[in-house]
């Protein structure tokens, strides 16, 4: 992550540290005339954050419990973010190992917390 993807994070996040960071291997066009940038996607405590910097600043989050319908498509090779009428960009390209990764952070946030005596 660049110096200016890391600034845009920190005024995003906030005090939310991510708890996980991924550079896809979807790009987007960020105003670089003949380059793409890829998209981050970043898991916060309790939110999705997708985000990209170029001339221009590309940035967008949705609630980690709005996302428990997400999975992985091993033959397109992307992991599609559901619903996927909350982003622009709501697959993306990265191998199955790194999806996993996210889909564990969406799957472990769903279970209620129960305590045991």
């Amino acid at each position: 992550m660049n110096e200016r993807e890391q600034l845009l994070l920190e005024s995003e996040a906030g005090s939310s540290e991510p708890r996980l960071k991924l550079c896809t291997d979807t790009r987007i066009d960020v105003g670089l005339w003949w380059r793409k940038r890829p998209l981050w996607l970043c898991v916060l405590e309790d939110e999705i954050l997708i985000l990209a910097v170029g001339r221009r600043r590309y940035s967008e989050r949705v609630s980690i419990a709005d996302c428990q319908n997400s999975h992985y498509n091993p033959t397109s090779g992307e992991l599609v973010i559901e619903p996927s009428d909350t982003f622009r960009f709501p697959r993306l390209k990265m191998p199955s190992s790194q999806a996993l990764n996210v889909l564990k952070f969406l799957k472990h946030n769903s279970t209620p917390n129960t305590t045991t005596p």
